[in-house]
């Protein structure tokens, strides 16, 4: 289902799709709609008709698709008063209804905590509801929210669930968690024949987190034994799993597909005795076999006053950091390919900085970029309705990103306000270090002469204003070159206002 067509996309007959929205055709009503939406900036005629064919085909026979392509519009078009609000309306709507991907965005916005309050058991009971229609990543988004609210035993069975659904990034999940089981309870074998089968799916960090927990030395031949034994598993599940197509399930129903329970007991029958059955039939992990993997951020430790700068050792985990480096590394880009070139920053950054970046954007957050975000809000006591959404940058050897300053002048917030940004300055940077370079890549204050060398987890936060708003030109700072290895950030912005106005603050046209 579309959610406002790329403007870029193939070719349209705008014209045959007005003559069959006309002739009562719904398909082609959404389909004109999304063109309109795509086509035209906010605030338009142009797009003002697109929302309200959108709205219209709401009523229709269609309203199910309809319905979700609003809540996906709102989620995107925040400088439209109480935008999350009605992105919550229509997603519970089409959600209720089943359709999977508003069912999926409900959820990470229960995480935000924008539009709805911040509801992180409901977020896991709908990605429950997909995970049981054999969707992966819900299954493993559903182990991770428990990981985090401290239930290890059911994330360890949830993100066995994942692996019985084929899903690389839950072998890893599950290896980790076995490597760190208590000694007499551990099976390093199994666990680094886990980590390898994330490795070979080219899952990031895998085969380094297994020569680091459970190295081959101390696994002798049984870590390759079970290794076969796992690869020969999915191999035999896949006629099985190209079966499984899931679909929209109503949350009124259980949406429980019996392959996917089937799925569950082909994995047990790998036969290590960690992986068991239930006697609901589900599969799961013995939680004993299982250790802790929840992160524990530490408080802001200042580096300097003159610009501010800190660090929040601890703020993500392995986990977490190897997470958003697979999902963002297929779309990775230059600068000219990545950024809306609308901004002053964006043409400084074009020319500043050689590495490659990608901005998810809200139809691609999830869980993990949520639950990080409440921590970045935690650790600096700002307005969640403030942070801006991040984008992820990597620098290879050679790569660097020269001095610059992130804040903007008071020319571009005036052009930015214009367009519907009432968020006014960028008063903090807040960085994450995903991977840290072997060797080069320090982040490089240069009026305090301060060198900030990364760590994987470890944020690091930098006043770009002055107490009084004003700009802080001592905030000039530099990536310095890589020399050795890859530099992987998580950036995101603090601005001095909120980003989304309330029906008693309304943007601009």
């Amino acid at each position: 289902m579309s959610a406002i067509a790329p403007a870029a996309a193939a070719p349209v007959d705008l014209a045959a799709l007005e003559q069959a929205a006309d002739s009562g055709d719904e398909a082609a009503r959404i389909a004109l709609a999304n063109q309109w939406l795509a086509r035209n900036r906010h605030g338009t005629p142009e797009h003002q008709r697109g929302l309200d064919l959108m709205l219209a085909a709401a009523e229709g026979s269609r309203w199910r698709e309809a319905s979700w392509c609003l809540g996906a519009y709102y989620l995107q078009v925040t400088t439209w008063p109480d935008a999350h609000a009605q992105a919550a309306r229509w997603l519970t709507r089409a959600a209720a209804a089943g359709v999977a991907p508003a069912i999926d965005r409900l959820a990470t916005l229960y995480l935000q905590g924008l539009g709805v309050d911040f509801d992180p058991a409901r977020a896991h009971r709908l990605q429950s509801h997909l995970a049981d229609a054999g969707f992966q990543q819900a299954a493993w988004e559903a182990g991770y929210l428990l990981a985090d609210a401290g239930e290890d035993a059911r994330a360890a069975a949830a993100f066995t669930r994942a692996c019985a659904l084929g899903y690389p990034p839950a072998y890893y999940s599950l290896g980790l968690r076995m490597a760190g089981a208590d000694a007499a309870q551990r099976d390093p074998a199994f666990a680094r024949a886990l980590l390898l089968r994330a490795a070979d799916a080219g899952f990031p960090d895998a085969r380094q987190a297994a020569d680091d927990y459970v190295p081959a030395a101390i696994c002798g031949d049984a870590a390759d034994a079970w290794h076969r034994r796992l690869k020969d598993n999915l191999a035999a599940a896949r006629p099985i799993l190209q079966q499984l197509v899931p679909g929209d399930i109503p949350l009124t129903r259980s949406s429980l597909h019996p392959l996917v329970t089937r799925l569950e007991g082909h994995f047990a029958s790998l036969g290590h005795p960690s992986i068991t059955l239930g006697a609901d039939g589900r599969v799961r992990a013995l939680a004993a076999a299982c250790g802790r993997v929840r992160a524990a951020p530490g408080p802001l430790e200042w580096l300097a006053q003159q610009p501010r700068i800190a660090i929040c050792r601890h703020l993500a985990t392995r986990e977490e950091c190897a997470h958003l480096m697979h999902k963002v590394a297929p779309s990775l880009r230059r600068a000219d390919g990545y950024l809306k070139q609308d901004s002053a920053n964006d043409a400084s950054e074009g020319r500043q900085f050689t590495g490659q970046g990608h901005p998810p954007g809200v139809l691609h957050a999830d869980a993990v970029v949520r639950l990080i975000e409440r921590r970045i809000i935690a650790a600096s006591g700002w307005d969640a309705a403030a942070l801006e959404p991040h984008s992820v940058i990597r620098y290879q050897p050679g790569e660097e990103y020269l001095p610059h300053v992130d804040s903007f002048s008071p020319d571009q917030i005036l052009v930015n306000r214009a367009r519907g940004d009432l968020g006014g300055q960028r008063a903090v940077t807040f960085l994450l270090c995903l991977h840290a370079a072997d060797e080069g890549g320090e982040t490089y204050f240069h009026h305090p002469a301060l060198a900030v060398r990364g760590e994987a987890g470890m944020g690091l936060l930098h006043y770009n204003a002055l107490p009084d708003g004003g700009l802080d030109v001592q905030s000039l700072h530099s990536g310095r070159k890589v020399v050795r290895g890859e530099k992987w950030m998580w950036r995101s912005t603090l601005r001095e206002n909120p980003l989304y106005p309330t029906s008693t603050e309304r943007a601009p046209a």
